[in-house]
């Protein structure tokens, strides 16, 4: 206790409660205290942040493991079509956020031609041709969905015939997905990916 005088406030306090002497924390004590307890909460918290990341290896499992997996990870609620059935491959070894591991799942999910549809807070998981179906987003603008997304867009024209742009853009737009005019207006309404409706 002799070479207490030297010791910083916050640590003297601690010393004297330590070593039995009754001792109320000075308001210069008290602070000290409450700094370091928010500087551990904050690191705690940005390590907590951190750690939200993970890498994918899946081999040869089952699309229903692999999409609980991702829902446990995204904290999302997925539904699966019964008739999604087979098995998935996705190994991604460098750490993905939750929205990456969505895009990641969306992407592989895509080439087996099977859709995420992402409405009212549940993630759908269903064939493509189906996908039109399930009450995905409806815009008028440039989509700001992810890429990965199915979405319908209302394309308004103004110097080309809705009808005529049909056969020149269909081969442009994924099989399973569709385009239509609509003549009263000169619209043109597209069901696809964002990303192809972008481009």
């Amino acid at each position: 206790l002799g070479q207490m005088k030297d010791m910083p406030l916050g640590l003297r306090v601690n010393a004297q409660h330590l070593a039995g002497a009754p001792a109320e924390p000075s308001r210069a004590g008290r602070l000290c205290v409450w700094v370091v307890t928010l500087l551990m909460a904050l690191t705690l918290s940005a390590g907590a942040a951190a750690q939200e990341r993970v890498t994918l290896n899946f081999s040869n499992t089952e699309i229903d493991a692999v999409v609980r997996a991702i829902a446990q990870f995204t904290g999302k609620v997925f539904i699966v079509d019964p008739r999604v059935k087979g098995t998935l491959t996705l190994t991604i070894e460098q750490p993905l956020s939750p929205e990456q591991a969505l895009g990641a799942l969306s992407a592989a999910l895509r080439m087996q031609g099977v859709v995420l549809v992402e409405s009212g807070g549940v993630v759908r998981v269903v064939p493509e041709a189906d996908a039109k179906l399930q009450g995905g987003a409806v815009q008028s603008g440039p989509p700001v969905t992810r890429g990965d997304q199915l979405v319908t867009q209302v394309f308004r024209l103004q110097y080309e015939s809705a009808t005529n742009m049909v056969p020149v853009l269909r081969p442009l737009i994924a099989p399973n997905n569709t385009i239509s005019a609509v003549g009263a207006n000169n619209s043109l309404i597209i069901t696809d990916y964002a990303d192809n409706l972008r481009r």
